[in-house]
Parts: structure tokens; sequence; C-alpha cells
């Protein structure tokens, strides 16, 4: 097949006029880029262009046929005294294309008033490669600015080739593709971690990416109607100063085909994640993280009072028997959620109940939020904290309500004000306090705003200035930090991960509309360490399996385990689930390289012996949700030095005799001496062979390493 084949007669030419709806290609013409691997065609009809095929050279047609309302792209434009247009590719007139070697470009004209904007959009299909390139700019008026940029806007894919979504919410989420299923998130945050999406199904899988190296502000958006399934990615620009010139989306979209499912599109990804600055931080093994935190297994969550919960820690501590942390909330005197950031003074004995937990043999994280003040706090009053506060086009704060029911203001990160008061809780924390590290809440997890605030310092709305503050606050935080203490914030919006030593991971959804994957594993172990898995409902413990399917799903995708209340946990009627935690725990100690430091390999079906468990959990936030699993769940993993393991649990309470396979990692030499690990270390004797039969005991886990 030709590297770049040409389909129908092609000229560039000009628009009739700023009214003309169409006519600039000649109707029904069609323009197709192959590169020998993937399959693009745009077809002009009546003044609109649309792509109308994508397909890979041996897989499904992804594209059906276009609707009438289809468009490539949407801009939001800004005007002088006000003025505002919403113009998609559909409603511009479209002037024209080239052609250059592999590469197309589209030119649509804009009417604006009484100007005329031009934009264009770039397509590179480089010869034997499986992706496609994407680019947008456009020529703006003088005193014209674009406000946000749909691009690309993609419809019309076949829900018979692409069933499934992969969405990356926290760990990541697969959801069924049928009609009305939506899923939207705004990166940098917990609800789009990475800025890409993956359409998968009967083994092959269509990516689309925003390959971003800066963390621009960006909204995604999937889901499906009756026509098919649909993608656009919005970025929010910063606004220049006067407008005109020419904006261009600061990034390139890759959009491509390729075998497999999700695991394999994710590989696209990881491999542009090395050239962004939070991707270079470089393998855990090597990080500056304090060694003791790359040694832990458990998190726990103590009591609030001080001294109070050094013994119910202590006993917690005997019974696990494995390097523990403690994330401690509620350590200060105001009430949670509320009067932030005035955590000081703290409770009485705060200080010497750290010492305490500390020399019961654990390391002592406390709870700050690094994103929200109280417009009733000291901070606000005495320290210019209204002066910090992000603001809306219209001048007023963003305003956020959370469980106290007390209204909390969104900081602006890129002040002064804002970086030097969390840095000095860090400070105090730390140096004063004594603390093992901090915890600074809401940095991965919530949203970024548009601030409009020109005393600021930053380029107005959008652009990256958000994930450059953020940085800017944790380069300064961590020149606090002495020796062997760390900073941690929750969730993984991806900007910040080479800053952070470790990553709470709890807000995945539990809406019966998907299902957890390691999406966000498949991308970033190795290099960051998370904890956690969703967070611990009230009767998650009762129900036993909601809390064995989120220990299990941790400790298989590489998570500290645990982030659970002593309290619920050795409570007499948790028993079995405590045995179960201690078990995983027990057992990861002994294969680090792999589940603390290896590079995860995707899931393997565990067969043999394995029953479906089935049961119903209560939602984070409300609700229900179904689980389905089998009784052995299994996971492929590649340490530094070359060799791979499966680690498998069993979340029955029988024991399973099951059958793994060495996974495959061709960049390393197969190896076939086994070694097995349990709760108690290596078991005894010899085994080798790439096929192994093994029996996984109730409520354990078993790790099965080629050597």
């Amino acid at each position: 097949m030709r590297a770049l084949a040409w389909t129908g007669f092609l000229v560039a030419c000009l628009a009739q006029g700023p009214g003309a709806k169409g006519a600039a290609m000649e109707n029904g013409r069609v323009i197709r880029l192959d590169s020998g691997k993937v399959s693009l065609d745009f077809q002009a009809t009546e003044g609109r262009l649309a792509l109308t095929r994508l397909a890979d050279s041996d897989g499904p047609e992804w594209i059906g046929a276009p609707a009438p309302e289809a468009r490539l792209w949407t801009l939001a434009f800004e005007g002088p005294e006000g003025a505002a247009r919403e113009v998609t590719s559909s409603q511009a007139v479209l002037a024209g294309a080239r052609k250059r070697g592999e590469r197309v470009t589209f030119t649509w004209r804009v009417p604006l008033e009484a100007e005329t904007a031009t934009v264009t959009v770039g397509v590179r299909c480089p010869a034997g490669s499986a992706l496609s390139h994407w680019s947008l700019a456009a020529t703006l008026p003088e005193g014209w600015k674009v406000a946000r940029a749909d691009f690309p806007v993609l419809s019309g894919i076949r829900l018979e080739a692409a069933p499934k979504l992969a969405a990356p919410m926290g760990w990541g989420l697969e959801y069924d593709l049928k009609p009305g299923v939506e899923y939207g998130g705004t990166y940098p945050s917990c609800a789009a971690a990475m800025p890409f999406a993956v359409f998968y199904g009967a083994g092959q899988a269509l990516y689309v990416g925003a390959h971003d190296p800066r963390g621009g502000h960006k909204h995604l958006w999937a889901g499906a109607d009756a026509a098919g399934a649909g993608f656009r990615c919005s970025d929010w620009p910063a606004l220049p100063p006067n407008g005109g010139g020419t904006y261009r989306v600061p990034y390139d979209v890759v959009i491509g085909s390729v075998p497999g499912g999700y695991f394999e599109a994710a590989q696209i990804y990881r491999q542009f994640s090395f050239q962004t600055r939070w991707g270079k931080g470089g393998p855990v093994s090597r990080r500056s993280i304090p060694q003791w935190l790359k040694e832990t297994d458990l998190w726990l969550m103590p009591a609030a009072e001080p001294g109070k919960n050094v013994a119910d820690c202590q006993r917690a501590g005997e019974f696990f028997g494995v390097p523990t942390a403690l994330h401690w909330y509620n350590w200060h005197q105001i009430p949670f959620d509320t009067l932030y950031p005035d955590y000081f003074p703290t409770k009485l004995g705060f200080v010497e109940g750290v010492k305490a937990l500390q020399a019961a043999g654990f390391r002592v994280m406390p709870y700050i939020n690094g994103r929200l003040a109280d417009t009733n706090s000291r901070f606000w009053a005495e320290r210019e904290g209204e002066h910090a506060a992000a603001r809306q086009p219209g001048g007023q704060l963003y305003t956020e309500v959370y469980g106290s029911k007390v209204p909390l203001q969104v900081m602006c990160p890129y002040t002064e004000t804002w970086q030097t008061e969390v840095v000095s809780l860090v400070d105090r924390l730390v140096n004063e306090c004594g603390v093992d590290g901090v915890y600074i809440d809401q940095i991965g997890a919530a949203a970024p705003v548009r601030c409009l605030n020109a005393a600021h310092g930053h380029p107005l709305g959008g652009g990256h200035w958000w994930a450059d503050g953020y940085r800017k606050l944790l380069d300064r935080a961590r020149k606090k930090l002495p020796k062997g203490r760390m900073l941690t914030t929750e969730e993984n919006g991806e900007c910040w991960i080479d800053q952070l030593d470790a990553l709470l991971l709890v807000n995945t959804s539990t809406t019966p509309a998907a299902r957890p994957i390691p999406l966000f594993p498949t991308v970033y172990t190795g290099r960051t360490i998370t904890f956690g898995f969703q967070y611990i409902a009230g009767d998650d413990l009762k129900r036993s399996l909601p809390f064995r399917a989120k220990m299990a799903r941790a400790f298989l995708w590489g998570s500290q385990l645990g982030w659970v209340g002593i309290g619920a946990v050795m409570a007499p009627e948790a028993v079995r689930e405590a045995e179960y935690l201690r078990s995983l725990a027990r057992c990861r100690r002994f294969v680090h390289p792999y589940l603390a430091e290896g590079r995860f390999l995707g899931m393997q079906e565990a067969t043999g012996d394995n029953p479906r468990l089935r049961g119903e959990g209560s939602g984070s936030f409300g609700g229900t949700y179904p689980i389905d699993l089998p009784a052995v769940m299994a996971s492929n993993w590649l340490a530094e030095d070359g060799s791979v393991a499966v680690a498998l649990t069993n979340l029955s309470d029988e024991p399973h005799e099951v059958t793994v396979t060495r996974p495959q990692a061709p960049e390393v030499e197969a190896k076939l001496a086994v070694q097995l690990f349990g709760p108690d270390g290596p078991l005894p004797g010899e085994r080798r062979g790439a096929v192994q039969r093994v029996t996984v005991a109730p409520r354990s886990a078993l790790v099965v390493a080629w050597r």
C-alpha cells in the first residue's frame, strides 16, 4: 500500500465571499491519507468537511456515515466591546485544502462582524505509522481572541467496532458504550488525570490523545447516541491582552488505531509522557523519595484525639506486622472544611502525640487543604486572602461547598500569597511538629478554574499557568523538608507526580455505568507511588466483598494498601477482612521490586477453578454498584532487573487452584526458574516452566516470579 494515497482531484481555492456557505472545494471530493497502517478519508459535502473514514489497515472501519451536523472543530470567539460568537467547522466557509507530502491542511473563513478570521487544520499521517497528528490554528482580526477551542470533535464512531470506552478518571474507568452513556472531565484533575481516551472492542483500539507537555487547562468529553460514539477535547487557552494575531492549539492531538485494548493503546501515551516535565522524574527506585515511604505497605487512619489514639494504633501495628503509615485527619482545633487555612493552633498534645506514634513505629502524615480558603478565616482578614482568590470573568469568587456546608473559595495557586501560606503550613508541620510528611489535599484532584484577576501575574483565563503555579508552590514547599520527609496529595492529576512522593487514589467513581480499570498504572507505574483504592463505605467491611474487591485491586495494581480507619478494620466483627488485608500487605513486602518499583504489564486471566463472585457495594457518594469479579485475580509485572512476575489474590473463603502464564516482555530474556512468594515470604521448592499451576489460599495472596 502506498504511504500516501490521493483520491479525487483537489485544488486550493478561495471562497466566493464572506457569506458563502460552500463551493470552495468540489462537492463530493474525497481526500485520503494512508500511511500503510491507518487510513483517513475527508469529504466535502455542501460546503462542509467531514471525517468519513478512519480505518486500520488490518482492522475495523471506525467511522460510520457522518451526521449532517458533524464537525471537526468549534471555536468560541471573544471580540471588542463584549462581542462573542461560537462557530463550528460546518458553519464556517470551507475555503480549500493543500497537500504537501504526508500532510494535508484545510482552511476555513469565519466572518466576525466586519472582519474575517482564518482557521486551518493540519493532519499529518507519517508513512508506516499507525498514528495521525492533528493541529489547529486561527489567524484573528485585531481585538478578537479564542476563548475556547473544541478540537478535535469526532462523531459517528461505530459502536459495533468500539463497544467499550476507557476514560482517564482516577485509576481509569471502563464504560459499555450505548446511547446515553457519557463521560466528562476537566484536566488536570482526578476526573481527567491524563488527556486521552480509548475506544475498543474485538481486539482493536482507537486512541485519541492530547499530547500536551505543559499540562494546559482542557476538558475531555466522550459519549454515545443513536448515531454512534463521539469525542471532543476542549482547550481553554490563556487570553492575550489585546487579541488579534494567531491562536494555536498548543499541542498535537494524536489519533490512531492499534491492535489490542485499552492497555495497548495507553502505551502510546506512556511513551509520550517521558517527554513531559512531570514524566522525567525517573524511576521510583532512584527518586529522592524517603526510603521509609518506598517500604511502606499499609496506610491506616487513626482517631483524631492526640495521645488517645496511640494504644489502638499499637494494637493495629502488632496485628498487621508491616511498615505502616498513618494519615491523620482533624488534628487541628478548627472543624473539618471550616476556617481554612487556619490549622494552627493544633489540638492540645498534638506534637507529643506525633512523637508517641513515631516511637511506636509509625510514620505520621497530617492533612491540610492546598486549594480552599474560608472567608471567615484569619488568613482572609489578616493576610489579604481575598486578593489571592481566583476570580471569574465578572470578578466573582469561585465558591465550593462540601460536607461542612461552609462556603469555601478556590484560591489561585499562582499567587505569592497563597503559595506562601501553604508553604508556611508545611514548614511548621515538619519542622515544629515533627511529622514525617504532609498531605496537601485537592492539588491532584480538583479541577483548575479560569482566573481573570490581572493582578496575579499569570495570563488571564486558562492555559498552563495553573499547573505552573502549583509546581512553583511544591518547589518552595519541598525546600522546607528535612531529609526523610515527604509530600503527598489527593488523586493523580499527572502534572505534579515528579514533585510529589505519593498519590492518594480514592475518588475513582463507583458509578454503576462503569468499572475501574488500571489505566493510570499502565502509564505511570515505576515512576510514582500510589496508596489507597476507593473510599471505604460505611458498610464495606460488613458486606465483605466490596472491601475485598478494593483491597485486591489495590494489591494487583501496585498501590500501598489500606487507607482505612483503625476503629473500623480492627473491630471484632471485621476480623476476616482484617486478616485478608494483612495477608495482602505481608505478601507485598516481599515483592517490592515488582509491585512497588516495577512496571505494570496488564491483567491476566487465571484459569482453572475460578468461580465468579457477585455482590453489591454502597457507592462513594450514594447509591449502589454491582460487583462481578473472579475469585482469583491476577496481574503481570516487570522488575527493573528484567525478571517478571504474576501477582495473584484470592478474594474468596475457599482455596482455588489456577493456572497462570509467564508475562510476555519482549525486551528481556525469558527466564523459566520460578520462585513463589506468600504472606510469610519465599515458599520452598523448585519450579520451572512458563506455565504454572498454583493453589491460592482463602483470603490470601501469592506472587509467582520468573527470575
